[in-house]
């Protein structure tokens, strides 16, 4: 029998490898910079910005980072007449940060979230009083 609790731990780490993966380019953070600075922008328009920040990247190439970024969430897009319009998801965008948050957990959350309930002859580091 499969458990319930695993197999949604592990949908949870398939999705958030997805969502890494789609951030791990150069020229997609720096769109999701310029987006989370800017609110919407054409994709025009952020070609010629990654251009002017050196990503010497050709149009159809920002529309596939885009592509990419969109199929996971990360941004939406809209269009008007021959203009694509882009925009962060932020709440795509926290899912994410939760998910790492939740893997990377400090050591003394960790422990704290397994511990047993103490009783009154340890302290909160489990110490003897």
């Amino acid at each position: 029998m499969n458990n319930p609790n695993v197999l949604a731990r592990d949908a949870g780490l398939r999705d958030l490898k997805g969502m890494l993966k789609a951030l791990g380019d150069l020229a997609r953070l720096e769109i999701m910079a310029m987006l989370s600075r800017s609110g919407e922008r054409t994709v025009t328009d952020l070609g010629q910005t990654l251009a002017a920040n050196g990503h010497l990247i050709s149009q159809p190439l920002v529309s596939w980072h885009i592509s990419v970024l969109r199929r996971w969430g990360f941004v939406r897009t809209r269009r008007v007449g021959r203009l694509v319009y882009c925009s962060l998801d932020r709440a795509r965008y926290d899912s994410c940060l939760r998910l790492l948050a939740d893997l990377v957990q400090a050591p003394e959350e960790a422990q704290f979230a397994q511990a047993p309930a103490s009783d009154s002859s340890t302290d909160m580091l489990g110490m003897s009083r």
